[in-house]
């Protein structure tokens, strides 16, 4: 095999790869030091330690510790973003299945439970992106539940809007429950609340 061709089978070299490979990395450490001790009580040091980098490298990848933050919550929503109303088995169906892959992702929902708390100071960098997040999800799932309720999946009762802000508002409480408790099923207890307000 030429060298030309064993360089094609390797896939891209240099640079380029060593700093993708080197973000990625970055990327988890940080989820894991932000989830433990949160975006305050971590350091970039720890980071950096974790990621088998320089703090250095950290700030040349993303500038500062607010920049790192900006990208971990910018590369995914850290309460994998409700856009449920449009999935293909239904809004219901869509909450059932979040629930489900929130519980299969403990590392994820630790991370968003502890930042959400954080970021109620209004001077935490992460302040603006969760209320942002909260007023999209809440307008999501309010348009949901009026669907919902069009197909019969759920039964007429208080303001959709409403509605929206508690089952939210159950979701991330049952989280912090589960967090504190492995065994605890999050999944059962969820399907009672749906239950509990006529889902079908």
């Amino acid at each position: 095999m030429t060298n030309a061709a064993e360089s094609r089978k390797r896939g891209p070299r240099g640079p380029y790869v060593s700093g993708r490979e080197a973000q990625r990395a970055i990327l988890d450490a940080a989820r894991d030091v932000f989830a433990e001790h949160g975006f305050r009580g971590g350091v970039l040091r720890d980071v950096a330690e974790r990621a088998g980098v320089s703090a250095a490298n950290i700030i040349h990848h993303f500038g500062s510790k607010e920049g790192l933050l900006v990208a971990l919550l910018e590369e995914r929503d850290l309460g994998n973003s409700l856009e449920l109303a449009a999935t293909s088995g239904g809004f219901v169906a869509g909450l059932r299945d979040l629930v489900r892959r929130n519980a299969a992702d403990r590392g994820m929902v630790h991370l968003f439970t502890t930042l959400a708390a954080e970021a109620t100071a209004s001077d935490h960098p992460a302040h603006r992106f969760f209320r942002q997040r909260y007023d999209d999800v809440r307008r999501t799932a309010t348009e949901g539940i009026e669907t919902a309720r069009e197909q019969g999946s759920l039964p007429l009762g208080p303001p959709a809007a409403d509605l929206a802000a508690g089952l939210l508002a159950v979701m991330d409480g049952l989280q912090t429950q589960w967090l504190l408790e492995p065994d605890f099923d999050m999944v059962a207890a969820f399907e009672a609340h749906l239950t509990s307000i006529g889902a079908a």
